[in-house]
């Protein structure tokens, strides 16, 4: 039996916060300063109490309310001693590109990005078993992937190109979407499984992802399960 990988393997230090009563003008001018971040973790004290996402702040004319109008609250942070299994889905329900990590008391100890569950939720070839590829009787899924189709060119959200589409997979029983396989390099490239819900949107032939080429090359190569 394969070992478990916990949340404290894979946390790192909670550098991305902010406190609940900073204004959203510190929290937009932090954020454009630092183009990798997209959220912050909102404290009160020591105790996370939401995630506020860039997205937000520029939905919200002129950046006025306060921090606590726009987070997502009641994201439930993640437990140090917790599997990365099961924290999956939470990030694509909550729509957040990190966790708060959190200890015994509720006090903030760290975060989890995005690309830890990522890696976590895509495991080689077992993420595409029992999966075929997208056919038309799969037209009716509301999802920006479905509008991504064989060779076009992946775009991560710093705007580095990721790589092609090679194909884009729907589960054989439901019709759901679930992955799309890009290809990245050029001649000896590897095949990387990514999951839908990290595709932001399709653009001039393009397809955005909402996370950086560095977080796609840490999955794993599915040519290297076979």
């Amino acid at each position: 039996m394969a070992e478990q990988t916990l949340v404290r393997d894979k946390m790192s230090p909670p550098t991305e916060t902010i406190h609940a009563t900073s204004t959203l003008v510190a929290a937009r001018q932090r954020m454009q300063s630092e183009m990798r971040v997209k959220s912050l973790i909102v404290i009160e004290g020591d105790r996370p109490v939401g995630i506020l996402r860039y997205t937000d702040i520029n939905r919200e004319s002129g950046a006025q309310g306060t921090i606590a109008d726009l987070m997502v609250a009641d994201v439930p942070p993640a437990r140090e001693d917790q599997p990365l299994e099961e924290l999956s889905g939470v990030m694509t329900e909550y729509d957040i590109d990190r966790l708060p990590v959190v200890d015994a008391s509720g006090a903030l100890i760290g975060e989890l990005p995005r690309a830890a569950l990522t890696l976590a939720e895509t495991t080689g070839a077992e993420a595409i078993s029992g999966q075929t590829t997208l056919s038309d009787a799969q037209s009716d899924q509301a999802t920006p992937a479905f509008d991504v189709k064989k060779d076009m060119s992946v775009v991560g959200a710093q705007g580095h190109k990721v790589g092609k589409v090679k194909e884009v997979m729907a589960d054989a029983l439901s019709g759901s979407l679930t992955h799309v396989v890009v290809h990245t390099g050029i001649l000896f490239g590897k095949d990387k499984s990514v999951p839908v819900d990290l595709v932001d949107r399709v653009e001039g032939g393009d397809v955005y992802l909402k996370v950086d080429k560095s977080e796609i090359d840490v999955l794993p190569d599915l040519n290297a399960a076979e």
